[in-house]
């Protein structure tokens, strides 16, 4: 149905432009001439130009959107400038700290053992760490923290074995 379309567009404009020169009373050779111009021209802007450019091309699959990282969105959560750090890796450092207070058997909700808690920690971290704002400070200090816990005994007695790298000599 389109290239007829076209086609008779092109003949359409050929004939109005054969009308218009009549009426301006043009001579005939040039009347003629001007009208298979025009409806060649209009015939080849029509058929030239495809609709879509890209519809002959190979098809590219659309790149996945980039979500970023945990360690970008932790990073970017830390702020410099007020010295306090967002609650999402507040609570991520916590997390770690309540895991490993239950590997070494103290539970840090119970308020009977909070206590050892203070003694493994640090005194006072975990009051800092729930409290209205978390600073940077508080921040290191808990992973100084969670990097000074001792492993668990049952861990050391029975470490997981680490593959062995063949060697190319």
């Amino acid at each position: 149905m389109r290239p007829l379309r076209v086609v008779l567009t092109a003949i359409a404009a050929g004939a109005l432009t054969v009308i218009v020169l009549l009426l301006l009373e043009v001579q005939t050779e040039f009347l003629w001439g001007w009208a298979l111009l025009v409806a060649g021209l209009t015939l080849l802007v029509s058929v030239g130009l495809p609709d879509d450019p890209r519809t002959d091309g190979p098809r590219t699959p659309a790149p996945p959107e980039y979500v970023g990282s945990d360690v970008s969105r932790l990073a970017w959560a830390i702020n410099t400038h007020s010295d306090t750090v967002n609650e999402g890796v507040t609570r991520r450092v916590r997390a770690t700290l309540r895991r490993r207070l239950l590997q070494h058997g103290v539970d840090i909700d119970d308020d009977a053992q909070r206590a050892a808690a203070d003694r493994l920690l640090g005194p006072g971290l975990w009051q800092r760490l729930n409290g209205r704002r978390t600073r940077i400070a508080d921040l290191r200090d808990a992973l100084a923290a969670v990097e000074r816990l001792p492993y668990p005994h049952d861990a050391m007695q029975h470490p997981e074995p680490r593959p062995q790298r063949e060697s190319t000599t």
